[in-house]
């Protein structure tokens, strides 16, 4: 991963080091004791594995031309769509689009991973109220944190919906990342091509069905825009509350585009069972930002320490000369 560095923009309270090893113990913890270790600590169920294109677009604003965005440029992408913890697509739930660039220039692992939710910020605003949260849910009460936090429980209770398909959700990554000296949030959104008509998931394997029914069965193309809403002023775009809004707009930056595909072989499943995807997989202009970041480091290192150990997995990245692993890449349907 990327090591971390001091940026100007943070503002490191005392103590913090200390509450990133508690809350770094009590999620081990948890994934040991509550559900099976080896897998994700967040986000387990994978309903697909798909390669995609990412190109950088001419016209990223002069601000913004740094690192992955300094240059019109294309990259490789392995993008992991996941839900959450609950075992079916019809129950309410957070939807998760997971994206990995290859071969990264720069980049001390060759990648650059995006997490994204289909909620605009997070429900904890810092390493402090993390720690908070966490002692309260491994007591097996979550609801002693909330009563004192009505708002970060609205923000919690806004991620749980049913939908119909991830391909047309918007996504976001809630935390804020580097722009070299600069920051920003960023986002992903589809292309209203990426429609799919169906009805919410009333089933526990409908979200899978839907995008075999897109991309394997229509043959269909899904495509988005890549965008970033950019750092003002601590008041206005404050790195360090994750649960703010930032007001500015979002400027694009990139498209992604996934292309008609089989992604259905089993040992695809597995091929990405045993990948990585960690926002500290990046290019150091991209390094992320806040407390939370801070904390997801410590955190993803220990649960993908556990989790490939108990699957006997290597931990390393994956470039594009092994795509050809994985599913083929279909014939557009004719329009």
């Amino acid at each position: 991963m990327t090591e971390f560095k001091p940026h100007p923009l943070e503002i490191v309270p005392a103590g913090e080091a200390a509450d990133i090893e508690r809350v770094t113990e009590m999620q081990i913890a948890i994934m040991k004791q509550h559900q099976d270790p080896s897998k994700r600590g967040q986000h387990p169920k994978q309903q697909a594995l798909l390669r995609g294109v990412f190109e950088v677009s001419e016209n990223v604003p002069e601000t913004m031309r740094v690192g992955i965005f300094s240059k019109p440029q294309k990259f490789d992408a392995l993008v992991r769509m996941s839900t959450g913890l609950l075992p079916k697509d019809s129950d309410p739930q957070a939807h998760g689009c997971a994206i990995k660039l290859l071969d990264v220039p720069g980049s001390p692992t060759g990648t650059q991973d995006f997490i994204m939710l289909d909620g605009s910020t997070f429900f904890i605003r810092d390493v402090a109220d993390y720690v908070s949260f966490f002692t309260a849910t491994s007591n097996g009460c979550p609801a002693e944190f909330f009563a004192s936090h009505r708002r970060e429980f609205g923000l919690s209770s806004a991620f749980n919906v049913v939908v119909a398909s991830h391909l047309d959700r918007q996504y976001w990554a809630e935390l804020p990342i580097a722009m070299g000296e600069g920051a920003g949030r960023l986002t992903l959104i589809p292309d209203v091509s990426n429609t799919s008509g169906r009805m919410a998931a009333s089933t526990p394997d409908g979200l899978k069905d839907a995008l075999v029914d897109f991309f394997v069965t229509q043959r269909r193309e899904a495509t988005y825009t890549f965008g970033v809403q950019p750092y003002i002023d601590e008041r206005n775009t404050p790195i360090e509350d994750a649960t703010s809004v930032w007001g500015t707009p979002f400027e694009a930056l990139a498209t992604l585009t996934i292309e008609p595909q089989d992604f259905t072989a089993p040992g695809q499943y597995e091929f990405c069972e045993n990948l990585s995807y960690t926002p500290w997989h990046c290019h150091p202009d991209h390094q992320p930002l806040g407390g939370i970041q801070r904390c997801r480091k410590r955190v993803y290192e220990e649960s993908q320490k556990l989790r490939h150990s108990l699957n006997k997995a290597e931990d390393r990245e994956p470039t594009s000369d092994e795509l050809a692993c994985l599913g083929p890449v279909l014939d557009k349907a004719a329009a």
